[in-house]
């Protein structure tokens, strides 16, 4: 793909497909469209091509205006890389572009890039007070010998996808349904630098990020990020916030990354925002703190990479049963869940492609856990999903509520048809709790 910063005279003898726009985040609808603006250049034997702009148009109209991006320049060219687009065009916009007829703007594309078709969504206009609209562009086009394409948005259940809607999104702390609009996890690069030291004063120590200040920062609260560096992704829990069991200071973005003790100093790492575990709250004491952090890691290691699940198969007449270990009832609980499509031979490796809020009640905790697991088959029935991760937000002996984390398809082993109450059993030991549970198939 061939980046040009500012429009070059191409020569191609069939000209080009062209689409226009920021494409903050190439987000899924992005990639819909150049996907199909591609596949159309090659049939015709066109060039394929994009034109963004640099900086992003709201920072000249609006200069007092705060302008938070979901990529910077250099990711938007190196997540447009792979689509299949010939070259991309960067184009400076200045007071003196906002000024540009659509006319004038239109015409230079004709003439530098020899464009025969452009592609846009609907709402598209460009060219001084947004004059050029569809209907403006198509009576353009027949003017000047090129014709518009017209993609419609594509949606994500109820949400249209736009860079807007993804900035709503996580500005909210829904990263998981960020993560559905861009077709991969929100993620934030930058350099690690020195902290005030509060984490490892805690036996908790962090990674503190300072990302580009135009970059749009998710919801303050615990998330658990993927980290990447060196080559290397390692699940961690990562807080945005101000600190507040502390001081209250500048918001800060904490890494903690799970089973590493290195040092990171002036290196350059990624987090790729998965789910957001909790709001940022205030603790009244650092010893609740403290306990609070622990429940976040391991909500981060389940939500991210789990250990296998840790159960034994016992031995049935006919139907299932699988005897369960958890440390504690909330970890019972996940381990139970991701015994049971274990069992199904699901790759429990999977990373999820959905999240989903699930919260069951019952009147003790043998039922709490039929109920549950009876829950999660309903929810893969309704579907079509096997569920990979289990990120339980509360359990009591008669209620759970939790978020599970799914994968498009079942199992390649023989379906569970429900949870039964036949030799069921659920008990805390010295060693931790134990479950016994027998699965109709």
């Amino acid at each position: 793909m061939d980046v040009y910063h500012g429009l070059p005279h191409l020569t191609a003898s069939n000209g080009c497909e062209l689409t226009i726009g920021n494409f903050d985040g190439v987000h899924r609808g992005h990639q819909e469209l150049i996907r199909r603006l591609v596949a159309a250049a090659r049939e015709a034997g066109r060039l394929a091509g994009a034109l963004t702009f640099s900086p992003h148009p709201m920072r000249v109209l609006r200069a007092d205006a705060e302008v938070a991006y979901l990529t910077t320049l250099d990711e938007r060219l190196a997540l447009l890389e792979p689509l299949g687009l010939d070259f991309v065009v960067v184009y400076p916009f200045t007071e003196e572009t906002a000024r540009t007829s659509a006319s004038a703007f239109v015409q230079e594309l004709t003439s530098h890039l020899q464009m025969r078709r452009m592609w846009v969504g609907p709402d598209f206009a460009l060219g001084h007070n947004r004059e050029g609209d569809v209907p403006t562009l198509r009576r353009l086009g027949r003017e000047m010998g090129f014709t518009v394409e017209v993609i419609e948005p594509i949606r994500v259940g109820e949400h249209e996808v736009r860079s807007g809607h993804i900035r709503r999104a996580l500005t909210e702390g829904q990263v998981a349904l960020a993560a559905q609009m861009l077709g991969r996890p929100y993620w934030l690069t930058g350099e690690v630098v020195k902290g005030a030291g509060r984490g490892q004063s805690i036996g908790r120590p962090t990674a503190n990020l300072s990302v580009p200040s135009e970059r749009l920062i998710p919801a303050y609260g615990v998330y658990a990020t993927w980290c990447h560096f060196d080559g290397r992704r390692l699940p961690a829990a990562t807080n945005i916030g101000v600190r507040p069991t502390f001081d209250n200071g500048l918001p800060t973005i904490e890494a903690h990354i799970i089973d590493f003790d290195g040092d990171l100093y002036g290196e350059e790492i990624r987090l790729d925002f998965v789910l957001r575990l909790r709001p940022e709250r205030r603790f009244p004491d650092v010893a609740s703190l403290i306990e609070q952090i622990r429940r976040d890691v391991a909500n981060a290691r389940r939500a991210l990479a789990p250990e296998p699940p840790r159960f034994e198969e016992i031995e049935h007449t006919a139907d299932w049963s699988i005897r369960i270990f958890g440390r504690d009832f909330a970890d019972l609980l996940s381990q139970a869940g991701a015994a049971m499509y274990a069992m199904e031979a699901v790759d429990m490796s999977m990373d999820p492609q959905v999240w989903r809020e699930v919260e069951v009640e019952a009147p003790d905790r043998e039922a709490l856990l039929v109920t549950w697991l009876s829950e999660l088959l309903y929810q893969s029935e309704a579907t079509g999903e096997s569920y990979t991760r289990f990120v339980i937000d509360e359990a009591t002996e008669t209620r759970v509520k939790a978020r599970i984390g799914g994968v498009s398809g079942y199992g390649d082993q023989a379906h569970i048809k429900a949870v039964t109450y036949h030799n069921l059993s659920v008990e805390e030991t010295p060693d931790g709790w134990v479950a016994t549970v027998v699965f109709d198939t």
